[in-house]
C-alpha cells in the first residue's frame, strides 16, 4: 500500500489502526517512516508533512475536529472564534499541555468538501466538546458536518448558530432532513433556531444580520431578484434593501462598479438600499441600523386621513 497517498486522500493523518484495517501492513507503516514520507506524530497516530497543527492539537487531545473547526475544513462559516473546537468521546483523556511542532500554514480541508477552504490552522486553547456520540465517521480526525452542527448549536450564540447552518444547507454539507432531525433534539434554550434557518443565505455574514434584524421585529426577506443587477442580499419590511459586501467579492475596481451600478438601479426601481462592509456591520452596527430605520421610516406608507 502507498501510505502517503491513502493518508492524502483521508486527510493526512490518520490512526495506524486506520491504516491496518484498510489493507496496510506494520512493516509498510514502517518503511514510509523510514523513508520519512510520514512521520508518528503520536503513539498509534500517523501523518504527512502536510498535515497542520490544529490537527495535532486534536489528536493528541484525545479527540477530533468538531463544532467550528471541522466546519471551516469544510469551506463553510465557521463563526470569527480563533481557537480550535475538539470533539470529544465521554471517556476522553484530559491531557497536559504540549508543544505542538509548527507545521503547515494552510489548514488541511476535509477530503470530501466541494468547496474552496481558505482558512488557516487556529492554535489557541482548545474549546472541547464532550459527547456521547460515536466516533464511526470515516476520518480519525474530524466529525463530520451533521455532528459538528449539532455542536455549534450548543456553543455559538443564536446569529453565528444560524449564520452556521444556514451554510451547510446552502452547500449541501448536511440535508433537510438531517436539519429536521437536529431541530427536533434541540433543547428548549435552543428552540428558538428551528423557526430562523434559511438554505437561501448567501454568506455567513448575511445570516447573521437577517437574523439580528427578524429578531428586532422587522420581516426579511433574502436573495431578491433585482433586475438588470445582481439579488439584493436582503430586503427589509418589503420595501428596503440591505447589500452587505465582504472584501472577497467587493474589493476591485471592476467589483466597486458593479456595486455602485446596482444602487442606482434599486433605487430606480424604488426600493432604496443600505450598503454596508463587513466591518461596519459587525463592528458599527448602530450606524447601519440608524441609516436603515431612516430609510424605513421615509418610505413608509402614509396612512393618516386625507383632508379635504
Amino acid at each position: 500500500m502507498d501510505i502517503a497517498d491513502f493518508l492524502h486522500r483521508h486527510g493526512e493523518i490518520a490512526r495506524s489502526s486506520t491504516l491496518l484495517r484498510h489493507g496496510a501492513s506494520r512493516r509498510d507503516i514502517a518503511a514510509a517512516v523510514q523513508h520519512d514520507e510520514i512521520t508518528r506524530v503520536m503513539s498509534g497516530w500517523v501523518a504527512t508533512p502536510k498535515a497542520d497543527a490544529e490537527q495535532i492539537i486534536a489528536v493528541r487531545s484525545g479527540g477530533r475536529l468538531g463544532c467550528i473547526s471541522a466546519l471551516r475544513r469544510w469551506g463553510l462559516w465557521g463563526a470569527d472564534d480563533t481557537r480550535p473546537h475538539l470533539a470529544m468521546p465521554l471517556h476522553g483523556r484530559r491531557l497536559p499541555s504540549f508543544t505542538v511542532p509548527i507545521r503547515a500554514t494552510a489548514a488541511v480541508p476535509h477530503p470530501h468538501s466541494p468547496l474552496t477552504v481558505d482558512t488557516r490552522p487556529r492554535l489557541g486553547a482548545p474549546v472541547r466538546h464532550w459527547s456521547a456520540h460515536a466516533a464511526d465517521d470515516e476520518l480519525d480526525w474530524i466529525v463530520e458536518p451533521v455532528e459538528a452542527i449539532r455542536q455549534v448549536l450548543q456553543c455559538q450564540d443564536i446569529e453565528q448558530a444560524i449564520a452556521c447552518v444556514d451554510s451547510a444547507l446552502h452547500h449541501d454539507a448536511i440535508s433537510l432532513t438531517d436539519w429536521l432531525t437536529i431541530a427536533h433534539d434541540l433543547p428548549p434554550s435552543r428552540s428558538v433556531c428551528r423557526n430562523l434557518v434559511d438554505a437561501r443565505a448567501d454568506s455567513g455574514l448575511e445570516s447573521r444580520i437577517r437574523v439580528r434584524l427578524v429578531r428586532l421585529g422587522h420581516g426579511v426577506d433574502v436573495q431578491v431578484p433585482l433586475p438588470g443587477a445582481s439579488d439584493l442580499d436582503l430586503l427589509v419590511d418589503d420595501r428596503v434593501g440591505l447589500d452587505l459586501d465582504g472584501d472577497s467579492f467587493h474589493s476591485t475596481p471592476e467589483q466597486r462598479k458593479r456595486d455602485l451600478a446596482k444602487g442606482l438601479i434599486s433605487m430606480k426601481q424604488g426600493i432604496p438600499t443600505v450598503r454596508a462592509g463587513y466591518s461596519h456591520a459587525l463592528n458599527n452596527w448602530d450606524i447601519v441600523y440608524v441609516a436603515l430605520t431612516r430609510l424605513l421610516a421615509l418610505t413608509a406608507p402614509h396612512t393618516g386621513n386625507v383632508h379635504r
